[in-house]
């Protein structure tokens, strides 16, 4: 049985009008929800199998497992057959793929704006397109197609926008497949590279003539402490470099290929005049927290580990935020809990009162 969450999804996703195919996918279900929908044809579903990065141990064996059945074909005996009837005002129909040629993943079934993500054959290669079908999810694929669009010509790690399309119906963009997995700790270094490049396209900005900068004055009035009005004192005649800014740059965002390149994908929360280095900072944290599952403490702890280092110090100094990791550290927790995207409380918390001086 679909979740109702799943109903609302593929009620949208086959849509209606006179019949353009019938799949039989081949279902991956997490916590009662639907992941992945995979295709009978093997190199298809091992691209649809590699939309989904997951992080923890026992995720990666499960995927390890899942892309051995598919290597065997055996996805088709042993995992939950579901079929789905797509109509010709479907956006299936409207890619025109058939069905041996095309898989998806469902994206967080808690969000508002969960989206649809596509993998299928397009020619000779593999083509992924990121589809919102409900408002909140149209809203989201649309804002995210304006953000790459704003990006610099061949930025390095951006993928190219083969097409999009908007409509009253849906709204989608199409790139081409990276093949790669998820970097690892030891891939730092390549993935900062991509950080380092970024500020080719940055310029100087007093902190407190920035946008981020009068929300976080704002928080620190609401809800004063020593550390804060500390923060505000600090940082008041600070000048950053303000530029390009991920918004959620962290592993399950990125692809390394076999060749050690690195794409960057879901830009959503993307702005092109963010402060440097906040996207580092939050790599560190969701990493620490989300993958290797530290304590606020000890994923506070690992930024300032970084900081100490011989490019973290360089790549700080450079930023403008100085030697001090504080004001970097302090600005970007502050922000993040303001936005309210990710579960940062505990941070800012243990950042505010663990005593260490900024």
């Amino acid at each position: 049985m679909w979740s109702e969450a799943d109903k609302a999804v593929i009620r949208q996703l086959e849509s209606t009008g006179n019949l353009h195919c019938v799949v039989n996918f081949s279902c991956i279900f997490r916590k009662g929800h639907l992941l992945l929908a995979l295709p009978r044809k093997q190199d298809t579903a091992l691209a649809t199998l590699s939309l989904y990065q997951p992080q923890s141990l026992k995720a990666r064996c499960l995927a390890a497992l899942i892309r051995l059945l598919i290597e065997w074909n055996l996805h088709t005996c042993f995992l939950t057959s579901r079929k789905l009837k797509f109509c010709s005002a479907s956006p299936v129909a409207k890619l025109n793929v058939n069905e041996s040629h095309f898989g998806f993943l469902l994206g967080n079934p808690d969000s508002k704006d969960r989206r649809v993500i596509i993998a299928r054959k397009q020619g000779d290669e593999v083509v992924i397109d990121k589809m919102g079908l409900s408002q909140e999810a149209q809203k989201s694929v649309s804002a995210e197609i304006k953000v790459m669009q704003a990006m610099p010509d061949g930025l390095l790690g951006m993928q190219e926008l083969i097409h999009f399309e908007e409509n009253v119906n849906w709204s989608f963009y199409t790139c081409r497949m990276v093949d790669g997995k998820s970097p690892q700790k030891s891939d730092d270094s390549v993935v900062l590279k991509i950080l380092d490049a970024w500020l080719n396209f940055t310029q100087k900005k007093m902190l407190r003539e920035t946008r981020q900068w009068g929300k976080i004055n704002d928080y620190i009035k609401h809800y004063p402490s020593a550390k804060g009005r500390d923060l505000l004192d600090k940082c008041n005649k600070l000048e950053i470099l303000m530029g390009i800014n991920h918004g959620d740059f962290a592993p399950w965002n990125m692809k390394k290929t076999a060749q050690g390149e690195v794409a960057v994908i879901d830009w959503e929360f993307g702005t092109d005049y963010g402060p440097a280095c906040w996207d580092w900072i939050h790599y560190l944290i969701q990493r620490a927290t989300l993958v290797e599952n530290l304590s606020s403490r000890d994923a506070i702890q690992a930024c300032r580990d970084w900081a100490t280092t011989t490019h973290g110090k360089v790549f700080i100094e450079r930023t403008g935020w100085g030697c001090n990791i504080e004001r970097c550290l302090g600005c970007y927790l502050i922000y993040s809990n303001i936005l309210g995207r990710f579960a940062h409380e505990g941070l800012l918390n243990e950042w505010l009162n663990d005593g260490v001086e900024i």
